[in-house]
C-alpha cells in the first residue's frame, strides 16, 4: 500500500542534488514492505521508458536498485534484467558504472537460487556485452557462497566457446575465460586453449600464461580466493555504497573494494556514474 511517506521518499530519491539522502534511505530501510512495490515500479519504468527516464534526468533508480538488492527482493530479479536490456546509449546514461560494478550483486542477491534467467541473459546476443559479462560474474558469486552450484555453473560456461555466442572482438570471450579461472581453469583448459587458438580471446584481456598460472592453485585454494574476492566486491554498507555511486560530496563515504585480479576488468569500465550532473 502506498502511503504519503513512501511516495514522498520516492519523489526525494528522484531529485538530482548534491546531498546524499541518508535519512531518507534509513526511512526506506525501515519501510521495506511498504516501499518495495514502488521501488519495483521504478525498475519497470526504466525498462519500459528508458529514453524518457534519460531525458528527464531522473535519479530514483540508483536508490531503488541498491535498496532492492539490500532487501534481496526476488520480485526484482527479472525487472533488473529488463532494466539493463535497454539500448546502449540509455544504458550508459541511466546506469553508468553500476553495470560493471554492482549488477552482478543485484542478480546474485535476487535470483533465489534459480540461475536460468541469468544464463538466458548471458547467451542473449542482443544484450550489451558489459551486461552479459556482469551476468557471468554473478554466477561466480553464486559458486563463491554455494559450492554445490559449481558443476552446474561450470558446465554452462564451458559450453559457451562455440564462437557463435558473441562477436569476435567482444569482451565476452575474455570475461568468460577469466570467470572460468575464478572457478579454477583445470577442467576447462581444453575449451580455453581452443578459444585461444581461434583467437577469440585477446591477450590484452587475459593471457594463456595467466590461465595456466591460475590452474596451479588447488581447487580448495581457488574456492577460498573466489569467496574472498567476491566478499570484497559486494557492498557491506548500503549508505556508503549508494552515496559513492551517486557521486555525492560526503566525507564519510567509502568506495567499494576494487577487483584484486589483473586483466579481468581491462576495458570493461565505461560510461559515468549516474547521479549529480
Amino acid at each position: 500500500m502506498t502511503t504519503p511517506t513512501t511516495q514522498s521518499l520516492l519523489e526525494k530519491f528522484d531529485e538530482l542534488g548534491d546531498t546524499y539522502l541518508r535519512d531518507e534511505v534509513e526511512q526506506a530501510l525501515q519501510l521495506k514492505e511498504e516501499i518495495t512495490p514502488l521501488l519495483l515500479q521504478v525498475l519497470r519504468d526504466v525498462a519500459e521508458n528508458p529514453l524518457v527516464y534519460t531525458l528527464e534526468m531522473r535519479n530514483a533508480h540508483v536508490y531503488a536498485a541498491l535498496l532492492l538488492s539490500e532487501f534481496r527482493e526476488p520480485a526484482a530479479h527479472e525487472l533488473f534484467i529488463s532494466a539493463f536490456l535497454i539500448p546502449e546509449e540509455q544504458l550508459v546514461d541511466i546506469w553508468g558504472d553500476l553495470t560493471t560494478e554492482t549488477l552482478p550483486t543485484f542478480l546474485y542477491r535476487t535470483c533465489s537460487d534459480s540461475l536460468e534467467s541469468i544464463k538466458a541473459l548471458i547467451i542473449n546476443r542482443e544484450a550489451d556485452q558489459f551486461v552479459r559479462c556482469a551476468a557471468m560474474e554473478s554466477l561466480s558469486y553464486v559458486v563463491a557462497f554455494d559450492p554445490s552450484k559449481r558443476e552446474e555453473v561450470l558446465n554452462f560456461l564451458q559450453g559457451l566457446f562455440t564462437g557463435e555466442e558473441a562477436a569476435k572482438e567482444s569482451y565476452f570471450w575474455g570475461n568468460l575465460t577469466a570467470t572460468l579461472c575464478d572457478l579454477h581453469p583445470g577442467e576447462s583448459m581444453e575449451c580455453i586453449q581452443g578459444a585461444f587458438e581461434k583467437k577469440l580471446i585477446s591477450d590484452v584481456f587475459i593471457t594463456l600464461s595467466q590461465v595456466e598460472e591460475a590452474g596451479k592453485r588447488s581447487l580448495e585454494q581457488a574456492q577460498e580466493d573466489l569467496k574472498t574476492w567476491v566478499t570484497a566486491r559486494m557492498p557491506t554498507d548500503v549508505h556508503a555504497y549508494i552515496s559513492w555511486f551517486a557521486e555525492f560530496n560526503q566525507e564519510d563515504r567509502v568506495e567499494p573494494q576494487p577487483k584484486v585480479k589483473p586483466k579481468k576488468n581491462s576495458g570493461k569500465k565505461k560510461g559515468k556514474k549516474k547521479g549529480k550532473k
